[in-house]
């Protein structure tokens, strides 16, 4: 049985149609002539008349039914026609849709797909999608979407696209081609649908279902303006917040004095790309806590920081009771070390000429080794007064470049023997700040002397004095191995002892960043470090502008 189509079947009909018209009017025209030719003029025969009235009826019959066919048919075409706008208006509302032509070229697009791109249409007729795609990855995609076009394939699939302003968005897009009769590529229609949102919320909830368990802090936020994207259960549950309301919050308004310019600073290094994480120790609820700060981007390309901040109560108490029982040992040795360095002082002046030359060697040694060990009690017996608030601050004013010239010159000597020059750079005079003179340059001794230990012969380690926002910044730069990120987080801790990064030992207690640190923190600074494997180490502290006409004070280390 053979089936055919409305279309057709419909032409069918409309031939018999006009066939039975044309027959109709050729029959009346026939019979009229013949007629007419044998010259009859009278009436017409019955059979004749009823003959020529059935043909023009059904002729009539057959005009109107052809007639109310067309009319029809226009209707469905103008309903079709009607459709299709509609359909049309529907896919631009809800897709990106863009044509291009047998050589990859954009040739037509809708407006949804000049909205989300940020072109204007000028900008996109004859430019192949590529541009949009300016990763490695998404280069790729363009290569597999042509290759499937070329071969008569529909190709679907998610890729990302990159708008004028740098903004990434997502896509799910199905690629269709219309091929010749020669199997050979005339265009293809692309249709996407933006799916940035629904992957953002997805990466969301991955996120949660691992960040919410953690007892340690986690706070994410947006890079530009520091505004909450997620915090953790642990998080929220300090500040007392609603998981709901986390996004109306700022980093701002997690303490009342956030000093954003300074925390800024801090992040500095990251944006860089000196350093893949920052380390921060403080005070926060009066609890001692470390916060550790990654840069990240997000799926749409949203610059976002992710701080975590774990409570080092437990750590901090072991490092204070290791130290409890040093300072107990160190207290015993100081008195004997102080009589032995006392003795052999007295033994080298009582040595003849002769006989100094033959001990003066081992003598000397002896003096070094002993200054060492009283510089490693003192050390001690200091962070066990600081810890135990027992250090006393004469905080005056004071020029902090000033005091950074007198450390360099104290320290040149030491820094000579390994074949090291410490050099100042810096534009500013009178840099006053209110601060211990003598803690100030025990802060500089040690920042001064490790950068010298870990720089190599003829290397320069550069100290800079830069005005800040409010305060004054001292740096410390060397051309030494550098330390690893992972090391960083330890560096101001008690006893830290990190491996440097070209394996050489250097000898040290894991005291001196530590008693800086305190020793800052007590004078309202921040101590940091920015470091790079292989180029070398800056560390740096900011301390507070020095307030005219404020009194010079005596405090005690709490």
């Amino acid at each position: 049985m053979i089936k055919f189509s409305k279309r057709i079947g419909a032409l069918g009909q409309r031939r018999n149609l006009g066939l039975a018209l044309v027959l109709g009017g050729i029959f009346g025209a026939f019979a009229a002539l013949s007629l007419a030719e044998f010259g009859y003029d009278g009436g017409l025969p019955l059979d004749l008349y009823l003959l020529m009235t059935a043909t023009l009826i059904v002729s009539a019959g057959a005009f109107f039914q052809l007639h109310l066919y067309n009319r029809q048919q226009e209707q469905k075409l103008e309903l079709e026609r009607k459709e299709n706008a509609v359909m049309r208006m529907a896919l631009d509302t809800h897709a990106i849709v863009s044509v291009t032509d047998s050589q990859g070229r954009i040739i037509d697009v809708n407006s949804r797909f000049t909205e989300l791109t940020g072109y204007e249409r000028n900008e996109i007729i004859g430019r192949t999608p590529r541009f949009l795609h300016e990763s490695e990855e998404g280069t790729q995609t363009f290569h597999m979407i042509r290759a499937a076009l070329d071969q008569g394939r529909t190709w679907h699939g998610e890729h990302c696209s990159i708008s004028k302003t740098g903004e990434k968005r997502w896509f799910e897009v199905t690629v269709v081609p219309m091929m010749s009769q020669r199997r050979e590529l005339v265009k293809a229609i692309s249709v996407r649908t933006d799916v940035t949102e629904q992957r953002a919320a997805e990466a969301d909830r991955q996120m949660s279902a691992i960040l919410d368990n953690m007892q340690d802090e986690v706070f994410i936020y947006r890079a530009r303006d520091l505004r909450m994207h997620y915090m953790n259960e642990a998080a929220c549950a300090r500040f007392g917040w609603k998981t709901a309301d986390v996004k109306s919050k700022t980093m701002t308004d997690i303490r009342g004095d956030f000093d954003e310019a300074r925390f800024r600073r801090h992040l500095a290094p990251l944006f860089s790309g000196s350093v893949t994480t920052t380390y921060l120790q403080g005070q926060h609820s009066g609890d001692p806590v470390e916060v550790a700060t990654s840069l990240f981007e997000a799926v749409d390309g949203e610059k976002l920081l992710i701080s975590v901040l774990r409570d080092i109560r437990e750590r901090e108490a072991l490092a204070r009771a290791k130290l409890s029982s040093v300072s107990v040992v160190s207290h015993e040795l100081r008195t004997p070390l102080t009589a032995i360095s006392g003795a052999i002082k007295m033994l080298k002046g009582r040595f003849s000429d002769e006989y100094s030359k033959q001990v003066g060697g081992i003598v000397d040694i002896a003096e070094r080794n002993c200054e060492r060990l009283l510089f490693i009690v003192n050390d001690i017996l200091d962070l066990e007064k600081i810890e135990a608030g027992k250090m006393s601050f004469d905080k005056k004013p004071l020029a902090i470049d000033a005091l950074a010239s007198e450390a360099i010159s104290s320290l040149q000597p030491y820094a000579s023997e390994l074949g090291v020059r410490l050099s100042l750079e810096t534009q500013v005079e009178d840099a006053m700040v209110e601060a211990d003179a003598s803690r100030m340059m025990q802060v500089m001794s040690n920042l001064l002397s490790n950068a010298a230990k870990y720089s190599s012969e003829g290397d320069v380690v550069n100290v800079a004095v830069t005005a800040t926002d409010g305060g004054w910044r001292v740096a410390v730069k060397d051309h030494g191995p550098g330390i690893g990120p992972e090391d960083q987080a330890k560096l101001f801790n008690t006893f830290a002892q990190i491996n440097a990064a070209d394996g050489k030992k250097r000898l040290g207690t894991g005291l001196g960043l530590a008693i800086t640190r305190r020793i800052l923190d007590n004078h309202g600074a921040r101590i940091g470090v920015d470091s790079v494997v292989g180029k070398g180490s800056t560390f740096y502290f900011e301390i507070p502008k020095y307030v005219e006409n404020a009194e010079a004070e005596t405090v005690i280390a709490a």
